[in-house]
């Protein structure tokens, strides 16, 4: 093996993969170099792959702790490597545990004693790694490990986790409980400002919870782009840390009653016609819903600083959301005030004193401008506050699981995430999926991918952030391609998506992590699984305690069949679709097919070709499975029915086969009971379509006396 492909295994880089097809892919040279070159690894020549080489292979012998160390409390002792030099092989030395809880924990260890791992010659001298073996005793946490007595102190973060996530008492019960799903910003009632908000998210539970559901789903409620306020993919954040601040409900914050100048605000000509075009609107008009929010906001946050002081109740929760969120809330606040006094321009294209959160400029601007970036503090607030009480009404009403929050895969390369820790992000490639079955050109999301060595050196503090601030108010997460904690598909630049690799990453440190966050914070674990798995993948999640992620679409036997609802794995959560597909009744009609084909998505061949596949082959394939099932009758489809009574059977008929599955989660999307046509997101077509801007069809208030959601649902807890 040569000096480039020893190079590329020890940065991660896979030399092969199969894809759904089949088909065996290797790595090429090029590809290889590219990814390096982007990771920050010199490959200008031999020699310099020979340098960057024996950097990397010595980096772990010339330090005696590693940066940070997971391990499972599984029952017996947790091991630590060590890594020493000849000279202190016969040596006695000092421990110390310096726990979560403020409590530390200590022994000696004699080095001799140590399980012997490997020997090698760096730099001249003999080095030796060994385990050091903690006690079992250890609790479960975040810790500090200080090793003394050879010559210095070294430290390490110590991270205790728990064997696996987190298991409900109705999951350990064998029960099988349904939510329903929507996504917030698509939600329509009488009193939200033209987007959904947090309080359409609470009464969508009160309305779920009296219909028997245990989850309320919804989509990524990261934090966009609000100086872009076009930029309305939630899978394509700024911050996976952040909430977007356009799901306040504005009309919820005290402010907003008690400032005369807004209510004025509130009640002039302009305003209210501003509001009403947006409530109308069938599409989210997210510059107008977002210019109506933020000046309402910003009249109220002057409110709110001005007559509310330190010593309020109010005021000192505002101060205690700001402490806790420290330096991270800080940097975001920053980005948020930089990017909207830059117009919105990518932070790449910022003076170059500002591309740096701890620049000298960046820090002037910030003392400068500290009203702004409260500002933007006191929308976090807001938010987060509003979060918290829409999944307080879930438990209050007796929900089982209550909120479960979707985990987008990544951040966009302009946003507060890549700007706040540029070092950890690798900005000269992509992330996305080679080409499969639904996507024959491989797919490229158009983000950067996290350093996979970077970040094990910053102690996955990133990683960890992001998890906590998405699990705090959520009783389940969906992990969005829940292969990235395994390895990644890397683009490298001006490459096609097919023409990528796949990259490795500490799987087993950040399982651990996952599974801490998630026993900390009650919140069962989703995997979404779809697409390219690597074998041997869905086990390792199932033994950790993560469900795995059923599409109706998508459960095929070879023959493309439809699987029977009995094949569904138990630990899992079984749909019928998902944002990136038609909903039922688009997928009855061919309505994404037809979309693509007037769009031109691809040549007219093909486009004839899908058209019967959708409107021919896949109508009878799914007839069958559900007729199997006896759950339609022989005569389906009824040449005399409308074309509503037809959906309405079908959305029934397959809400009742997956309810018929052992899978331990089924989620109902509410644009099925809804019975929509157009999809939310047609991937690839930005431009050509209206993508994350669809409201539903009816009013949040008429929901509960829906008679065909009645219907359905108790089609549903027949089958339950």
């Amino acid at each position: 093996m040569n000096d480039l492909d020893l190079l590329a295994g020890l940065a991660g880089i896979e030399k092969s993969y199969w894809d759904i097809f089949g088909e065996f892919h290797e790595t090429g040279d090029e590809t290889k170099k590219y990814i390096l070159t982007a990771m920050g690894f010199d490959c200008d020549s031999a020699q310099a792959v020979r340098r960057s080489l024996e950097e990397l292979e010595g980096r772990p012998w010339r330090r005696l702790l590693e940066p940070v160390c997971v391990m499972r409390k599984t029952g017996g002792p947790l091991p630590v490597t060590l890594t020493l030099p000849e000279s202190h092989w016969n040596k006695t030395l000092r421990w110390r545990a310096l726990l979560e809880d403020g409590t530390e924990v200590g022994g000696a260890f004699r080095c001799g004693d140590g399980e012997l791992q490997e020997k090698r010659e760096i730099d001249g001298a003999k080095v030796a790694r060994l385990n050091l073996e903690l006690p079992k005793t250890l609790p479960e946490g975040y810790h500090v490990l200080r090793i003394e007595g050879a010559g210095e102190t070294a430290e390490t973060a110590l991270i205790v986790a728990p064997p696996k996530s987190y298991a409900p008492a109705w999951l350990e019960q064998g029960k099988r409980p349904w939510g329903v799903a929507c996504h917030i910003y698509s939600l329509r009632s009488e009193n939200n400002w033209g987007v959904g908000d947090f309080s359409d998210l609470a009464h969508l539970s009160r309305v779920s919870a009296g219909f028997g559901a245990a989850a309320v789903g919804v989509n990524p409620l990261h934090a966009l782009f609000p100086a872009n306020a076009d930029h309305a993919s939630p899978y394509s954040p700024s911050s996976r840390q952040f909430l977007n601040p356009l799901y306040i409900d504005v009309a919820a914050v005290p402010e907003f009653l008690e400032s005369p100048e807004v209510q004025a605000m509130a009640r002039t000509e302009g305003f209210t016609e501003r509001l009403a075009k947006a409530r109308g609107a069938d599409f989210v008009d997210y510059p107008n819903v977002t210019a109506i929010k933020l000046a309402v906001l910003e009249r109220m946050h002057d409110f709110f600083v001005e007559h509310y002081p330190p010593e309020n109740s109010r005021r000192a929760d505002f101060d205690a959301f700001l402490e806790i969120g420290g330096a991270a809330l800080r940097r975001f606040t920053l980005f948020q005030a930089l990017h909207e006094y830059f117009e919105g321009r990518p932070w790449c294209e910022w003076p170059d004193g500002n591309r740096l959160p701890d620049s000298v400029s960046s820090k002037s601007f910030a003392r400068q401008n500290q009203h702004r970036l409260q500002f933007h503090a006191y929308l976090q607030w807001l938010a987060a506050r509003q979060l918290e009480a829409a999944a307080l009404e879930c438990l209050d009403n007796g929900m089982a699981v209550g909120l479960y929050m979707d985990l987008a895969v990544g951040a966009d390369p302009n946003g507060a995430d890549a700007w706040s820790d540029s070092e950890v992000i690798v900005h000269g490639a992509r992330i996305g999926a080679p080409p499969d079955a639904f996507n024959i050109q491989g797919q490229d999301w158009g983000m950067p991918p996290v350093h996979p060595l970077k970040l094990r050196e910053k102690a996955y503090r990133a990683f960890i952030g992001m998890l906590r601030a998405n699990m705090r108010c959520a009783g389940a997460l969906r992990i969005d391609h829940v292969m990235g904690l395994m390895h990644l598909y890397w683009i490298p630049p001006g490459a096609k998506a097919s023409d990528g690799a796949y990259v490795r990453y500490p799987f087993d440190d950040l399982l651990g992590i996952v599974a801490l966050e998630s026993v900390r914070n009650k919140c069962l674990v989703i995997g979404e699984d779809l697409g390219t798995v690597p074998h041997g993948f869905r086990d390792r999640m199932a033994a950790e305690g993560v469900l795995s992620y059923r599409v109706l679409r998508f459960e095929r036997y070879g023959d493309g069949l439809f699987r029977r609802p009995e094949a569904y794995p138990a630990q899992s959560l079984a749909t019928s679709g998902t944002h990136d597909l038609s909903t039922i009744r688009g997928y009855w009609l061919g309505c994404d097919v037809k979309l693509r084909r007037r769009l031109g998505l691809y040549g007219a061949k093909k486009a004839e070709s899908e058209d019967a596949k959708s409107c021919g082959r896949e109508r009878e394939l799914l007839t069958a499975a559900l007729k199997d099932q006896g759950l339609l009758p022989e005569a389906f489809p009824d040449e005399n029915a409308t074309e509503e009574e037809t959906v309405r059977q079908l959305v029934i008929a397959i809400e009742r086969f997956l309810a018929r599955s052992p899978s331990q989660l089924l989620k109902v999307n509410l644009d099925d009971l809804l019975l929509e046509a157009g999809q939310l997101n047609l991937p690839g077509a930005d431009g050509e379509y209206p993508n994350w801007r669809r409201k539903a069809s009816a009013n949040l208030e008429t929901l509960s006396g829906d008679p065909f959601i009645g219907e359905v649902v108790r089609a549903i807890k027949s089958e339950r």
